[in-house]
């Protein structure tokens, strides 16, 4: 499912901002944003979002200021400052050059004064990030949730359009397995019209491929499929796989009904409520 979440936090040495965004996917794909130099925090932040989210494709951005200004000290480099010194003394003494530097030409030096950052607090900054990406994590989920909760609505509608196909089919099934048996002996008296067979014998074998026409099996399966994606959508935790394995065995016991039937009204039914299970399937993608 899509959305964003935006975490931001501070300690004593760093900030750090962390934005995270989903859009639909099958599985679960990562992908980090984030500066070489804190490579080493991707492991622990990958392990948050994977005990968190179970699909999509996760793009992560993490951006760290490191240090207050109380934290940054302030060195003269001598080793520099001494040799810029003697180059200046060989440039007045070879070319005859009056003059002496003044202090904000000094300074002005390229690295002659240095910042002095504190080593890396790898213990304080993966905490930092950590908390900081559960905080986005929240505000994502919270957006997974209404799409989630909208995603759910649009499958009950079409759950209630598959349950009247159902009822349709529960109603045609009897009459179903009575004109098969009709046709299939009105064929067999045409076929074997002057021959003397025994009547008792074809009717056991009427009633056997009649009997294989019977979908009742089948909708008795359908019901129960019906029902048990209802309850999963009520369920508080990831749901898509299972869903998608439901639609699976609802998709087979329809085809099974259209292989079993020579009837247009099924046949229409069949197609129809293929038509419907397709639209389930689309939205189950973007299910969690």
């Amino acid at each position: 499912m899509t959305g964003y979440g935006r975490g931001v936090g501070s300690s004593l040495n760093y900030t750090i901002t962390i934005d995270i965004k989903s859009i639909n996917h099958r599985y679960l794909e990562i992908y980090f944003k984030i500066p070489k130099s804190y490579s080493f925090l991707e492991d622990s932040l990958r392990r948050v979002l994977t005990s968190k989210i179970s699909r999509g494709k996760i793009e992560v951005s993490v951006s760290i200021e490191k240090f207050s200004p109380e934290a940054i000290t302030v060195k003269l480099n001598r080793s520099l400052l001494t040799s810029y010194f003697k180059a200046i003394e060989e440039l007045t003494s070879d070319f005859n050059i009056q003059g002496v530097p003044d202090l904000t030409t000094i300074l002005n030096l390229p690295d002659v004064m240095q910042m002095v950052q504190p080593p890396e607090d790898e213990t304080e900054l993966g905490n930092l990030a950590v908390e900081t990406l559960g905080e986005a994590v929240n505000d994502l989920l919270k957006m997974r949730y209404l799409e989630g909760d909208r995603l759910a609505g649009n499958i009950r509608d079409i759950l209630n359009i598959l349950k009247d196909f159902h009822r349709q089919l529960v109603e045609l099934a009897p009459e179903m397995v009575t004109e098969y048996r009709a046709r299939l002996l009105k064929r067999i008296q045409e076929l074997t019209e002057g021959v003397e067979i025994d009547p008792n014998r074809i009717a056991v074998e009427v009633g056997f491929f009649a009997d294989k026409s019977d979908i009742t099996e089948e909708l008795v399966r359908i019901e129960s499929h019906l029902k048990q994606i209802y309850k999963t959508l009520e369920l508080n935790e990831p749901i898509g796989r299972k869903l998608d394995f439901i639609i699976q065995e609802l998709n087979r016991e329809i085809n099974t009904i259209g292989s079993k039937g020579n009837d247009l009204t099924l046949s229409q039914i069949v197609i129809q409520s293929k038509s419907e299970l397709e639209k389930i399937r689309e939205q189950i993608q973007n299910i969690e």
